[in-house]
């Protein structure tokens, strides 16, 4: 952490050291399944333009002296809207000056992770962890129309293998793109699936090391990584019983804007899930960390979700 994190420059507010910023945005990085399978890139306040690709250019084979064939690659430009995202924390203030240093330690963990969980929702899902209401003006995965019920494939005909192939098929033999899945994003509830599935005479399907600890793992020879926020259930959003998502993901860019600013006080009063908190009568401290991040990727199609065969339609 760097040496100008003080509780005192904390405490001022405003925009946070940029080193200190860097390191909380690079927390989430490691902990987020986006952006363990997705491309980054620069950020700037105030948003930016990426090229898209919408048609691939053909070459034709021509006999000599013959016309060259005329073909065209189409290319629209999708322009990035950074999106802000907050959070507020609290802690005992006793607590704090017993251990100053742990506390700016557990700050940086906490935010890192209030960043993490709201980033993923609002790429894969669309919606605000704070309100579960859907984020306005924004793509988002599970948008896409490409969608597999898990658990509707017997074991004689594949199991959850068959239907994660399905998947990935809808995806790449796309007639209007040429999307290749790349990976998948999974809840820790479908790799306990993966792991226990078996086939018809009791053996297992799932041949790679099994190892619960792993953030990246492999499936099908393509990476997967796993978190809760796959399905949706995140704050206040609900669970969609989205199990998993394959994708193109390096046609998904994103990028955050390397600042994060912050308010400081031990004089308000706020409310934790119903519970009322008076800072200064309960001799609390409270943080607020906002972070701006935006997104964009080629096109919906380009994924497939894995949906409970019970999910509400």
């Amino acid at each position: 952490m760097s040496a100008t994190a003080t509780l005192d420059v904390l405490k001022r507010g405003g925009v946070l050291p940029q080193s200190y910023a860097r390191k909380i945005i690079a927390r989430a990085n490691e902990a987020s399944v986006v952006q363990k399978l997705a491309k980054s890139v620069p950020m700037p306040i105030t948003g930016t333009s990426i090229s898209v690709q919408t048609s691939q250019p053909q070459a034709g084979v021509v006999g000599e002296g013959q016309l060259k064939p005329v073909t065209s690659m189409g290319l629209t430009t999708k322009s990035i809207k950074p999106v802000k995202v907050a959070a507020v924390m609290y802690w005992s203030r006793e607590a704090r000056e017993a251990d100053e240093a742990g506390y700016l330690k557990v700050l940086e963990q906490q935010a890192a992770s209030a960043i993490t969980r709201a980033f993923d929702l609002a790429v894969l899902h669309g919606k605000s962890a704070l309100t579960g209401q859907e984020i306005a003006g924004v793509e988002f995965v599970n948008q896409t129309t490409n969608r597999v019920e898990l658990g509707s494939s017997a074991k004689d005909k594949g199991g959850i293998f068959n239907e994660l192939m399905a998947g990935t098929d809808l995806v790449n033999l796309n007639a209007d793109f040429d999307f290749d899945v790349d990976g998948f994003a999974a809840t820790p509830e479908l790799r306990s699936r993966l792991y226990t599935a078996t086939d018809t005479t009791g053996r297992p399907l799932y041949s790679d090391t099994i190892d619960l600890k792993a953030g990246l793992g492999n499936v099908m020879g393509l990476p997967v990584a796993y978190s809760r926020s796959v399905s949706g259930k995140v704050g206040a959003a609900p669970d969609t019983k989205v199990k998993g998502f394959a994708g193109d993901w390096s046609t998904l860019q994103y990028g955050f804007v390397d600042k994060l600013t912050l308010r400081y006080t031990d004089q308000s009063t706020i409310v934790d899930s119903g519970t009322t908190v008076h800072l200064w009568q309960q001799n609390m401290e409270a943080m607020l960390v906002e972070a701006q991040f935006g997104w964009v990727f080629t096109d919906k199609s380009g994924f497939v979700a894995f949906e409970d065969k019970v999910a509400d339609k």
